[in-house]
Parts: C-alpha cells; sequence; structure tokens
C-alpha cells in the first residue's frame, strides 16, 4: 500500500474469488493452507487444493489416499514442500492408517509418505494439536510421534537422517527457528524448551525457564524471534500471562513482556484456538513485538507494541473492533480488523504506530474467521474456515 497524505477510504474488490460448494455440509471446512510458490493452497478433508495468487485458478488438486481425510498440514511449506497428516478415523473415534505425506507446492506431487503413530493417546486429533506434531526446516521433516519420539526425515526424499530421539515430557509441540527444530514441552505446569541441530539432530541447548507459577498453556507466538506465551493457572478467572523471549543461539530468556498489565493478549480473534481461527496474532518489527490485546473491561481490541527485551510499550493503537491479523510488512504493520459491518486494512509504521494507508475491503466475510497471507506484491488472501454455499474458500484483494 502506498502512503497517503490523507486516511482516505478506499474501498478494495476481491480480484478474484473461489465460489462455495451447495449442500456441502461441511465437507469444504479448511483444515490449513500454504501460501508459497505463486500459489496458495487450501487443505479440506478430502485433500489439498491450490489456486494461482495471481488469478484464482485451480492448479492442481492432492486427495487423500483411500479411506482417509486430511487431519492437518504443517505451519507452513519450506523450499515448495509442505506435510500433510491424514488418517481414518471413522471408526468409532479410533486412528488408524495414519500417514504423513510430503507434497509438493508446485505441482501437488506426493514425495514420500511414512507411517505416522498416534494411537498412544497422548496426542488430540484436535488440528491444532496434530500440527504440533509436524515441523518442516530447510531440507529436513520432523515429526513427533507417540511411539518414537522425534523422527527426521530429508524433506525431498524422505530419507531418515538422524535417529529417533526422545521428546521432552508431557504435552509437546515443535516449532522451527532458524535451522533449530524447537521442542516446547509442558509438563505438569513446569515449562521446559529444547533446541535440537536441524541437521544433525544433536540438541544445542535446553532450558527450563524461570514462570511466575505453574503454567497452565503455552503458546508458541512467533518463530524467530522465538516468543512463547505462558498463562498461568487461576482459580475461577484466566490466570496470569507472561511472554517469554527467548535467544536463538542458547535459550536464555532476551525478554519477559509482563502482558496481564495490559489486558489478555487475544490468541484468537474468536473464541478458541482451533485451526483456522487463530490466525496470526503477533509480528515482529524491528525489536518489538506487536500483539492483539484486549484491556480489562474495554469492547475492542488493541495493538500493543512490546519491547523484545521487557521494556516498557512503545506504542499502542486502538481498533475500534476485533483485529483479525496482524503482519509485518517492509518495516511496517499491515492489520486486518472488523468493526461492524466493516473490515479495514490499516498500514501502520512500524516504530510509532502512525497510520500510514488505509482500505476497506468489500465484504462482511473476509473479516470472519479464517487466515490470512499476504505476499511480497501486497496481495491479501482470504482462507475462509468455511467452504460451503455463500461462503468464499478462497478471496484475493490487491491492497496497492
Amino acid at each position: 500500500m502506498e502512503r497517503i497524505a490523507k486516511r482516505r477510504l478506499r474501498q478494495v474488490r476481491p480480484a478474484w474469488r473461489v465460489p462455495g460448494v451447495s449442500g456441502a455440509f461441511g465437507s469444504q471446512d479448511a483444515v490449513g493452507g500454504w501460501c508459497a510458490a505463486g500459489s496458495v493452497v487450501r487443505g479440506r478433508a478430502d485433500g489439498l487444493h491450490a489456486y494461482d495468487l495471481g488469478t484464482g485458478e485451480a492448479v492442481w488438486s492432492w486427495t487423500v489416499p483411500g479411506r482417509t481425510a486430511l487431519l492437518a498440514m504443517s505451519r507452513t511449506a519450506v523450499s515448495g514442500v509442505g506435510l500433510a497428516v491424514h488418517a481414518d478415523d471413522s471408526a468409532g473415534g479410533e486412528v488408524e492408517d495414519c500417514a504423513v505425506t510430503a507434497v509438493g507446492v508446485e505441482d501437488g506431487t506426493a514425495l514420500w509418505s511414512v507411517p505416522f503413530d498416534l494411537s498412544g493417546g497422548s496426542w488430540s486429533l484436535h488440528e491444532q494439536h496434530v500440527r504440533g506434531a509436524v515441523a518442516v526446516a530447510p531440507n529436513r521433516a520432523v515429526l513427533l510421534t507417540d511411539g518414537l519420539g522425534l523422527q527426521a526425515y530429508a524433506l525431498n526424499s524422505g530419507r531418515p537422517v538422524w535417529p529417533p530421539t526422545a521428546a521432552l515430557r508431557g504435552n509437546v509441540q515443535l516449532a522451527v527457528c532458524r535451522t533449530g527444530i524447537i521442542q516446547v514441552g509442558l509438563d505438569d505446569g513446569h515449562l521446559t524448551v529444547r533446541c535440537l541441530d536441524a541437521a544433525e539432530g544433536t540438541v544445542r541447548w535446553e532450558t527450563a525457564p524461570s514462570t511466575h507459577g505453574p503454567v497452565a498453556t503455552v503458546h508458541v507466538l512467533q518463530e524467530d524471534p522465538l516468543a512463547v506465551l505462558c498463562r498461568g493457572r487461576g482459580r475461577g478467572r484466566r490466570g496470569p500471562e507472561e511472554v517469554l523471549v527467548l535467544d536463538a543461539e542458547d535459550g536464555r530468556t532476551a525478554g519477559r513482556i509482563p502482558v496481564s498489565a495490559h489486558g489478555e493478549l487475544r490468541v484468537a480473534a474468536y473464541g478458541r484456538v482451533d485451526g483456522l481461527s487463530d490466525g496470526q496474532r503477533v509480528a515482529a518489527v524491528g525489536e518489538l513485538l506487536v500483539a492483539v490485546v484486549r484491556p480489562v473491561n474495554a469492547c475492542a481490541d488493541q495493538l500493543t507494541a512490546f519491547a523484545l527485551d521487557g521494556g516498557a510499550p512503545r506504542w499502542t493503537w486502538w481498533s475500534h473492533g476485533v483485529v483479525v491479523n496482524v503482519f509485518a510488512a517492509d518495516g511496517h504493520v499491515a492489520v486486518v480488523s472488523q468493526a461492524d459491518p466493516l473490515v479495514r486494512v490499516h498500514l501502520l509504521d512500524g516504530a510509532t504506530g502512525a497510520v500510514r494507508a488505509v482500505r476497506r475491503l468489500d465484504g462482511y466475510e473476509v473479516g470472519m474467521r479464517g487466515r490470512y497471507y499476504l505476499d511480497a506484491h501486497h496481495r491479501l488472501v482470504h482462507l475462509s474456515q468455511w467452504g460451503d454455499g455463500r461462503w468464499h474458500p478462497l478471496q484475493m484483494f490487491p491492497l496497492r
């Protein structure tokens, strides 16, 4: 978006929309998504479906094998490859034939597939939990299984590259920070974070950062810099919130951000975190972590720019509604917000929070549950959680 002298509210219509499917009854609901190689990939129960980012035309489809259904997708695709988790969960809740398949984003080719053990019960079939059990790094695919711990494969060939490695105790989720595979483990209120070298599988560092009492839940907000949200246990109310910023090289706590002093960090725009409704809730700009916060007794979200070293917030910006997604864009912050019935995109100065440009997006559904992608050409893609009837599974807005 170009800078503008005044806050003109220019309406932007979608350049293309993928039509919904009538009578689908939930079969078109999204499981995940990627935006890479000039395409946007939307996952649903029957498989992966790719569309050209510029035109919206269907490019390819990959169908899950046999009677299986797509359960989850890796958070991102790296070097043109992403991971799809699929299984047959129709037998009374029992998971059968679970596998992970590596899919090429350019043409939808299934590169390799390996069995994936979810039988031990430590992993829920919830999309977010399964997604946290797979990670993609440069030339590496890492899986967290119930039986064997961490297993690593060459991303393009599926060849095992280092021996199975024991996982941390408790509930564990994977993340990727630069060339490190991050394990975030929560065991009986105690947090442990371990970093493995993606190439060799060796332990680079492990830390058990101090927290304000037992931790109830953990969310990886940002992978680089590595920022982890810890929510404490509370009696009949939400416990205290704190963001720990960990150094990628040695795991030391580089900053502590006391979120509770400013309100509640809105990890999800609409209710619980479940797949596509989480969106992107924070953005790293320079030495700042810009996060969506809902102050106590407020009826609208605000953006707060926290210093990564834990210092005082640098600026705040009020949305007058619900913030549904935040991006870092060339040193600026792009934010999508909804204040009924309008959906707007604001471009904020990353250092000061000053408004540089405003656009109004046509249509209310672009502000509903889903995931957003903003590419280098300032094309904003909304990947909807729904795709039935009147809901458009995908639409693209040119912001320039």
